[in-house]
């Protein structure tokens, strides 16, 4: 995956309607191609944080989007964008507002719980500091998942729980908390595997910043830092993560 650079084409915005983060969708022109984004106005720690976690996602094996740095011809301000996949988030899927019933609680817990890569994601979320994975994060077509909006992770906002762990378990079964915590350790010790000592994904991450405006770029070198250094306690805060009576441990 790459950090794509593309420039915006202001006439064609329309609200997606979704959300807090005021997102539009949009004709993006990349490599001189009119390409269908979501896009929206970000500071630059934000775009930042977009573009690494779309990047340390997708070679962790997850389903990210493909982050594109916006410039808006208007005053080249630089906009976060992504390329569209066209199928709505959980909460559009299951008509969740501000706040989800008990029957959507449980709905959301079948949903999640039977992902295979549920794990992965809530370990991945430990990875990046992320706690805001709400049903709006999370776009699903029935089939498909993808996982998105990483502007409040990596110390950006502090994260004071694990809101996939809890959704994906908020019915307390025993044996779906025990499953979900088990695919979540195992995947958080693959994932302390492949991101260690020798890992080439790092290199890969900074070549990527090193290409666009520096102004993003300048923040790679402290947001990788700090995701690196949430490796050594990546297995234990992730099977925490189910279990909210243990204390997040702290690099």
């Amino acid at each position: 995956m790459k950090i794509e650079q593309g420039i915006l084409i202001p006439a064609t915005l329309t609200p997606v309607g979704e959300g807090i983060t005021g997102a539009s969708y949009a004709i993006v022109v990349i490599a001189g191609l009119s390409q269908r984004c979501v896009v929206k106005r970000a500071g630059d720690r934000e775009i930042a944080a977009e573009c690494l976690c779309a990047l340390l996602g997708n070679a962790l094996g997850l389903p990210t989007l493909v982050p594109v740095v916006v410039t808006d011809p208007r005053d080249n301000t630089l906009w976060f964008g992504a390329r569209e996949v066209g199928y709505p988030s959980l909460s559009s899927r299951l008509r969740i507002g501000t706040h989800a019933d008990a029957l959507q609680m449980q709905a959301l817990a079948s949903i999640l719980s039977a992902w295979s890569q549920v794990g992965q994601v809530i370990s991945f979320d430990e990875l990046i500091v992320n706690g805001d994975r709400n049903p709006g994060n999370v776009l699903w077509n029935g089939i498909q998942f993808t996982i998105i909006d990483h502007e409040r992770t990596l110390g950006i906002k502090p994260m004071q729980l694990n809101k996939l762990a809890f959704f994906a378990t908020n019915q307390f079964q025993p044996q779906l908390v025990a499953s979900v915590q088990s695919a979540g350790t195992s995947a958080a010790l693959a994932q302390q595997a492949l991101l260690g000592v020798g890992s080439t994904v790092w290199q890969m991450i900074e070549a990527e910043f090193a290409a666009v405006p520096s102004v993003i770029g300048q923040h790679c070198v402290t947001f990788s830092g700090l995701a690196r250094s949430n490796l050594g306690s990546l297995a234990a805060n992730t099977a925490n993560a189910m279990t909210p009576m243990f204390a997040r441990q702290q690099p």
